[in-house]
């Protein structure tokens, strides 16, 4: 597997911080990203990031932690807080930030004690790792194991029906012709001459995560509106 964007973290934290990553669709659209995000402070997160980190308690989990922006910021809250991520150049970077926790796993392989964490975080969009509705459905019922009985996982993603961007539109008529759920994605990420793996990822709006959260053991108490459809949930443990 190529580590594509952990080596974009780490090139961007090495100095170059001119060099964007690409994520292409297998449609041909292209983004290009700066990485400066990745490594923002408290005062740069989004004000739904913000609110929902008002819930943030006890021993946590970061799932997709990236480069720490997270964990290290609740570590300097006073959290016990671990980050996890499948990158093995993104834990890099985090252990020379100063993250005193972060490790290379895979959440749907975690190595971790059942009931263990008051609060989990999922946000950068990463629901999206459970690729489809059954994976992400299976990922909330992986995380809801490792949450202790009264525990909350913050998250974010992106309401996909929010969008007036023909080419999301027509993307999203694809999907439904070949009976995908609106909100699927094929992408990779491109970085100098670095052209990582097609990987699949999914968007989840409100109304389907409420309803994948009460199959899974959680309960969506907030949701945080955004622009262009970004959002920020709190889920408490059923």
């Amino acid at each position: 597997m190529k580590d594509t964007f952990g080596y974009a973290l780490l090139s961007y934290w090495q100095g170059d911080h001119k060099t964007p990553h690409i994520i292409k669709r297998d449609d041909g659209r292209i983004n290009k990203e700066g990485l400066k995000h990745y490594f923002e402070k408290y005062a740069q997160f989004s004000s739904i990031e913000k609110r929902a980190l008002k819930y943030a308690k006890g021993k946590i989990l970061d799932v997709g932690c990236g480069a720490g922006r997270h964990v290290l910021y609740l570590q300097n809250k006073g959290f016990n807080v671990l980050g996890i991520d499948n990158s093995p150049l993104a834990i890099k970077v985090c252990g020379e930030r100063g993250c005193k926790q972060a490790k290379r796993m895979d959440i749907f392989k975690p190595k971790l004690k059942i009931g263990t964490f008051d609060t989990i975080i999922l946000f950068g969009n990463n629901l999206g790792i459970g690729k489809t509705l059954k994976g992400t459905k299976k990922l909330l019922k992986i995380l809801r194991g490792l949450a202790k009985k009264d525990g909350i996982l913050l998250l974010s993603s992106i309401d996909v029906r929010a969008t007036k961007d023909k080419s999301h539109i027509n993307y999203q008529k694809r999907n439904l012709k070949q009976g995908k759920y609106i909100g699927t994605l094929k992408i990779r990420i491109e970085y100098k001459n670095l052209i990582g793996d097609w990987f699949n990822w999914v968007m989840v709006e409100p109304k389907i995560l409420k309803h994948l959260a009460s199959k899974s053991g959680w309960e969506v108490k907030k949701i945080y509106r955004g622009k262009w459809g970004h959002y920020a949930a709190v889920l408490r443990a059923s």
